[in-house]
């Protein structure tokens, strides 16, 4: 009995360590053949280390090469699981990086294995942190993006995000040329952590970004935004906006608005002041856009500069409408109506053209059209064809109203009159080069087409200068130069129709020297107050702007006296 009871007991015993070896064999096979290839994942991580190389982003010069978007070696701080999450190391990184204390306790509870704790800190801050030596805790070289001038051409060349990624303006527009590609590495580590340099290693450099050649010139930019700045703020202004043309190849010297914002802290500011209002607002331009009119019926030979016109002594019915000039004037001649902006005198020619013939010479000029300059956020402006014109458009539409504009939009037309007739692309980009300075881009002046003879331009120059000399343009005459423009007051459009009775906006568009222009500006300032009228407002700022700019040139060998 007792044999028996004991054979039993070894034959249990027996079973259980065959069940149990095949357990083991069964599970060995299993981690070996099944489990293999994720094992070697975890056991490679363990030694390990893949890490990307951030590129160095192209710099953004000015025309003179000038530095305006740069970048600057910073740190970036991690940690890992490795770290030792007691108050006390805590508080030793939240001395460093001025860090609140839940916000990095938060953190460094997370379950994940990487822990961005802060990105782009400063060198010196990065030598604190290394000496801590706090384990799991590490640092990453990048690049941070920095704009030396601060709010100088914010509106133009925009800003990048944490990774630096274009957000805005060229820095998006271009994002493709200045970002680069990115390199890695594949290393070996040791149990502490730190990379190897053995048998295995493996890299790919990155390949930096481009750099790109603005057409602005930096001196004329803050020429620009320093005027403008002083008139929006003199006439406690919502908005304004000024550009600077070269109307011989249409590269834009300046272009600025206000309020402006700066780029090293564009997170401090609203989203509207970060708008580029030169290409993404409209405005209706009132009797800025009375140049237009006065080209068409020239070319079309409607009208000469000494022809007659009756002007009504100030009151002009037509239909429902009655139209009126800021002052009573009996008969003028053709340049006189231009010249003292007669709403009456200009929608008589007006008439006698005819709707369509008007309508394709705006169309010509640009307007409705995008101007592809190469920047986000450009409109089209607002055009309707003459067959949705109403009986009384005829009388609005040459006098700037029921049209709506861009500012880049104007000043690309009153360049064409500059350059004798040609409508030119405007341009922002000279070139894009290589890190050692070839060229690999180049932008040369396009040509979009002939609007008008040159005739008729030298005949328009003419008349566009009689308004600086005798007529409502006089405060933009800038000494030793001739001078031609045109100045605008328009009463401020309502979203659902009709017009504030106390909002507008001032306008002066022009170029100079009259005779050879080397230089167009456009001034708008939006909703002024104590004054509203282009020729108090914005003509001065005109002047400023180009007194400076022409002085600026000559200093710089560039530009030939003209008196």
């Amino acid at each position: 009995m007792y044999k028996k009871s004991l054979n039993s007991r070894l034959y249990l015993i027996f079973l259980f360590f065959i069940l149990s070896l095949s357990f083991l064999v069964t599970r060995l096979i299993y981690v070996q053949i099944f489990r293999s290839p994720k094992l070697k994942v975890l056991a490679s991580g363990q030694y390990k280390i893949f890490t990307e190389i951030q590129p160095k982003r192209g710099t953004i010069f000015d025309r003179n090469l000038k530095e305006l978007a740069v970048n600057a070696i910073s740190y970036s701080i991690f940690a890992t699981k490795e770290f030792s999450n007691e108050e006390k190391t805590r508080d030793k990184l939240v001395a460093v990086l001025k860090l609140e204390k839940n916000y990095l306790a938060a953190k460094l509870n997370s379950d994940k294995n990487f822990i961005w704790l802060k990105r782009k800190v400063n060198p010196k801050v990065s030598r604190k942190i290394r000496n801590l030596n706090l384990s799991g805790i590490g640092q990453l070289k990048e690049y941070k993006r920095l704009y030396a001038n601060g709010s100088l051409a914010s509106h133009l060349i925009g800003f990048t995000d944490i990774d630096n990624k274009g957000l805005e303006g060229i820095e998006l527009y271009y994002d493709s040329y200045l970002s680069g590609i990115k390199g890695w590495r594949l290393a070996q580590r040791d149990a502490k952590r730190r990379e190897l340099i053995v048998w295995g290693y493996k890299a790919i450099e990155p390949c930096d970004g481009y750099n790109l050649v603005l057409t602005i010139d930096s001196v004329i930019q803050n020429i620009a935004e320093s005027h403008l700045r002083k008139a929006a703020r003199k006439y406690k202004a919502t908005s304004a906006t000024a550009i600077v043309m070269d109307p011989r190849s249409g590269e834009i010297l300046a272009l600025c608005n206000y309020p402006d914002y700066d780029l090293n802290s564009y997170q401090d500011y609203e989203v509207n002041a970060r708008r580029n209002l030169a290409l993404t607002d409209i405005i209706e331009p009132g009797s800025s856009f009375k140049f237009v009119l006065a080209a068409a019926a020239l070319e079309e030979k409607q009208v000469k500069p000494e022809d007659i016109i009756f002007c009504e002594e100030g009151q002009y019915r037509i239909g429902r409408r009655v139209l009126h000039d800021y002052r009573p004037y009996g008969k003028l001649s053709f340049k006189e109506v231009i010249e003292r902006s007669s709403n009456i005198g200009v929608v008589k020619v007006a008439q006698t053209l005819g709707s369509e013939v008007l309508y394709s010479y705006i169309k010509k000029f640009g307007f409705g059209n995008l101007t592809g300059m190469g920047l986000p956020g450009e409109v089209k402006g607002i055009l309707r064809s003459p067959n949705k014109w109403s009986s009384i458009s005829i009388t609005s539409v040459p006098i700037g109203q029921e049209v709506a504009v861009t500012p880049l939009q104007l000043i690309s037309a009153i360049s064409c009159v500059a350059n004798d007739g040609v409508l030119l692309k405007p341009k922002i980009l000279r070139s894009i080069q290589r890190q050692n300075g070839e060229i690999i881009k180049s932008f040369p002046t396009q040509e979009v087409r002939r609007v008008i003879s040159i005739e008729t331009a030298r005949t328009l120059k003419e008349i566009l200068a009689g308004v600086v000399e005798n007529g409502t343009g006089k405060r933009a005459k800038v000494p030793g130069h001739k001078t031609a423009g045109k100045t605008g007051t328009a009463q401020k459009a309502k979203p659902k129709g009709g017009y504030y009775k106390h909002k507008y906006v001032s306008s002066f568009i022009g170029f100079v020297p009259a005779d050879e222009p080397v230089i167009s500006i456009l001034v708008i300032v939006n909703e002024p107050r104590l004054e509203h009228f282009g020729s108090r407002v914005c003509a001065p700022v005109f002047k400023k702007i180009a007194t400076e700019t022409l002085r600026y040139l000559e200093m710089s060998n560039e530009l030939k006296r003209v008196d």
